[in-house]
C-alpha cells in the first residue's frame, strides 16, 4: 500500500514538472541577427539541445522567410549549421569566445642567492664526492693489475 503511495505521488510531481511539447524547456532569448554567435543568431543559451536549436531555428525561419528576407535567412542558415548536431555544435563551442581568467597580481621571482652558505658546501660534498654514494657495487669487484 505504501508503495503504491509512493508511486502516485511520484507520478504527481512528474505531471506538475512536465513540460508540454509545444513550450521550450529553457527560457528563450531574443534572436540577435547581428551578431557572431550563432547561439544568440537562433535566440538560444550556450548548451542548448539539437532538439532546442531546431526548434528555434525552424520557428526564426518562419518569422523571417528566405523569399521576403533573404539575408536573414542567410544568417539563420550559418547558424543552425553550425549547431546542427552535437558534433558541429562541440566544434563551433571551441572556438567561441571564452572570458578570461580573473587577473592576479604577478607573483614576485626571488632574488638569486649568490651567498655561498654551509649547506651549500655539504650538498656539493655529498653530490660529487663519495659522502653521497649509495651504490658500493664498485668496491666488490675484481682489481685488475
Amino acid at each position: 500500500m505504501r508503495i503504491l503511495g509512493a508511486i502516485s505521488e511520484m507520478n504527481e510531481i512528474a505531471k506538475m514538472t512536465e513540460v508540454p511539447d509545444g513550450a521550450p524547456s529553457r527560457p528563450e532569448l531574443q534572436p540577435d541577427l547581428h551578431s557572431a554567435d550563432p547561439y544568440a543568431v537562433l535566440g538560444l543559451q550556450r548548451g542548448a539541445s539539437v532538439r532546442e536549436v531546431k526548434r528555434a531555428y525552424f520557428a526564426l525561419v518562419r518569422q523571417y522567410p528566405p523569399e521576403e528576407q533573404p539575408e536573414a535567412f542567410k544568417l539563420l542558415r550559418a547558424a543552425y549549421e553550425k549547431l546542427r548536431s552535437a558534433e558541429a555544435q562541440a566544434e563551433t563551442d571551441l572556438f567561441l569566445f571564452q572570458p578570461p581568467l580573473p587577473w592576479e597580481p604577478r607573483r614576485r621571482r626571488r632574488k638569486f642567492d649568490l651567498d655561498i652558505h654551509v649547506e651549500d658546501v655539504w650538498h656539493t660534498l655529498q653530490q660529487y664526492g663519495d659522502l653521497g654514494r649509495t651504490d658500493f657495487k664498485d668496491d666488490f669487484k675484481p682489481v685488475k693489475l
